[in-house]
């Protein structure tokens, strides 16, 4: 149900606002009005921040960032201990709790900034020398064979291999013999599929003619770190593999630097930040105020059973200096009016299936009770099966453990549990357990699918008609209570429509006395008559209820069609003789029936509600219920 709402206007000297602003936060339960229509008819004008103010609420929208910064520099506390160092709330923000926060945030953040640069420099080197090491590694071999000496010169390579391997090399060597009159060795090692490693060595009075010629080939030298760049390739390979190992060393030990400032002042942080939080919203609240010369107004919406306990926690507080009253509340308001939806607890779940659409409007009828019956009842409908059933709680309970502290994914699992139990009992109903198996194992079905077409085309037909005769009444009260009246009778008379046609069908069909038959037909024309005279061309769409009924057919099409391909993925896989490949055939399509159970009798079980149901009484455009409370944001 929509939980009926209060109007409520707050009058205070203007010289208390700040603690009724507080005391407001506090309770979390006033949805601020932002353009009340009172405001327009007597002199208010809304409240506006003095410079003072300003200046402080940018000064607190400074801290806010520079709070968030640093807790985002600063590691998580594992779980055992944050428990462990959890505090009382977040403090008032006094003068002497200002400079407390001034003081903590310059020692901590220079600390954390100097940890993180530091933390940060070393990552950075770290992978910057993890682009060479492969090289070096691989050339690391040949490095240690040659006697580093005043007279022999060496220089790395790596190539990429667009041609066969050896031709390269020969290449390579045709053009250093050439060079150094056969002066040179050349070693070389595969990095991967595309590149190698090469090492050349030759007397040093050949280098410059070395680098000259690969520098006109287009062949580019193994480029060091600046840090080694002016070293031999040797000892740069040494300072690389040195680094290494001291690298991720002195990174930990800056890791663990942050772990300490994290466990001496992230709570005490996360404190500070939900003070600074709420006080600016708080101060943000404060603009959707309105204000005379001596006095300040609060318009707004709470619950109305909420409403007694905020009068007499505002009156206990300011001793009747600030007054607190419900004003009248009419029906040309109640498109301004935020909802609540409150529905027992075992329904809560189903308000997700409302929210997917919209929300109802202040005072208009809340469908989630109507969901809770009808989602699971087509659902089951149509699955109908105990195996896949039974199958889809498993799935629902994995899913729920594993993201069960998501409240969507938390709501679902409860709706879909509802869903796959009906599932489980039309089952029974239907005699299936992934298809005719129920046979075999003793149950006996009291509704063939793959043989009573005609008993399940009734009973598709009936609860279509009972399901949209359901909305056109809901529709009809939703009139009522708008005082529509000529709307209210153009729906009594789509719902007379409905119920002559079907009972004129059914009689024609022997279902009924054939008796009822003229007066259906009677019926029919009185219902006709309602609709043009009290609606009109816009009442004519009433008429398409009667298609709205026939689309309830799809209840028992696609279920016979599901139980139609168990009953071939059983039938396949006992035409095979071999065992294991009867398993695979038959546990194949038996698998794609039950991804389209997942999906089909969703979507189809929807459409009967948004379409077919909704269209005879929603009325979407609900503003949502956000009330003035501590920690929304935060």
């Amino acid at each position: 149900m929509i939980e009926p709402m209060a109007k409520v206007r707050l009058v205070s000297p203007r010289n208390l606002m700040d603690g009724v602003t507080a005391i407001l936060h506090e309770a979390g339960i006033l949805h601020i009005e932002s353009a009340p229509s009172e405001a327009r008819q007597i002199p208010l004008r809304p409240q506006v921040m003095d410079e003072p103010a300003r200046q402080r609420q940018a000064e607190l929208e400074r801290f806010r960032e520079e709070l968030r910064r640093l807790l985002l520099l600063l590691p998580e506390l594992p779980s055992r201990e944050r428990i462990r160092q959890e505090r009382a709330g977040p403090p008032e923000l006094t003068e002497g709790a200002m400079k407390r926060l001034v003081h903590l945030v310059r020692q901590v953040g220079t600390r954390v900034d100097y940890l993180s640069a530091r933390l940060k420099a070393c990552e950075d080197e770290l992978a910057l020398l993890a682009k060479y090491e492969k090289a070096l590694e691989a050339l690391a071999p040949f490095l240690r064979l040659i006697q580093e000496s005043e007279e022999l010169d060496h220089l790395g390579l790596t190539l990429e291999v667009k041609e066969q391997e050896d031709h390269l090399l020969t290449l390579l060597r045709e053009m250093m013999a050439k060079v150094t009159d056969n002066r040179y060795e050349l070693f070389h090692t595969r990095l991967d599929e595309r590149s190698l490693a090469v090492l050349l060595v030759f007397p040093k009075i050949c280098s410059a003619r070395v680098r000259g010629l690969l520098w006109e080939e287009g062949i580019n030298e193994l480029r060091l770190p600046a840090s080694v760049s002016d070293k031999p390739l040797g000892q740069a390979l040494r300072i690389i593999l040195k680094k290494k190992v001291e690298l991720p060393l002195r990174a930990a030990r800056y890791r663990d630097e942050l772990m300490d400032v994290a466990r001496n002042w992230r709570q005490d942080l996360i404190r500070y930040q939900r003070a600074v939080v709420q006080r600016l919203e708080e101060i943000e609240a404060a603009s959707l105020f309105y204000q005379t010369e001596m006095a300040s107004f609060i318009y707004g919406w709470v619950p109305r059973h909420a409403f007694s306990a905020l009068s007499a926690r505002i009156g206990k507080e300011f001793g009747g200096k600030v007054v607190v009253e419900a004003c009248p509340l009419g029906r040309e308001e109640w498109g301004a009016v935020p909802v609540v939806l409150q529905n027992p607890r075992f329904l809560r779940p189903f308000e997700t299936l409302t929210r997917l659409i919209a929300l109802p409007r202040y005072g208009s009828i809340d469908p989630t009770p109507y969901l809770a019956i009808f989602f699971p009842l087509f659902y089951g409908m149509i699955l109908g099966d105990i195996g896949y059933g039974l199958l889809l709680i498993i799935a629902t309970a994995v899913v729920r453990r594993r993201f069960g502290d998501q409240p969507l994914v938390r709501d679902l699992s409860i709706v879909f549990f509802v869903a796959s139990g009906a599932a489980v009992l039309f089952g029974f109903l239907f005699g299936e357990l992934f298809g005719e198996l129920g046979e075999h194992l003793g149950l006996h079905p009291l509704l063939n699918r793959m043989e009573a077409f005609i008993p399940l085309l009734y009973l598709s037909v009936g609860v279509g008609t009972f399901h949209v005769s359901l909305g056109i009444g809901l529709g009809v009260l939703w009139a009522w209570r708008q005082r529509e009246w000529h709307e209210c009778l153009a729906k009594i008379g789509g719902l007379l429509l409905v119920l002559s046609f079907v009972c004129l069908i059914a009689s024609l069909a022997g279902l009924l006395p054939r008796g009822w038959a003229p007066w259906g037909v009677i019926s029919l024309l009185l219902s006709f008559a309602m609709i043009l005279v009290f609606g009109g061309a816009r009442g004519a769409m009433e008429l398409h209820n009667l298609v709205n009924v026939l689309s309830y057919l799809r209840l028992m099409g696609i279920g016979v069609a599901s139980a139609a391909l168990a009953f071939a993925a059983n039938k396949l896989g006992g035409m095979v003789g071999n065992v294991l490949l009867a398993i695979v055939i038959g546990g194949t399509l038996h698998a794609i029936n039950f991804a389209f159970a997942l999906l089909s009798p969703t979507i189809q079980s929807l459409r009967l509600h948004y379409v077919e149901f909704f269209e005879n009484f929603f009325a979407p455009g609900g503003k949502p219920y956000k009330p003035f409370r501590r920690g929304a944001d935060s």
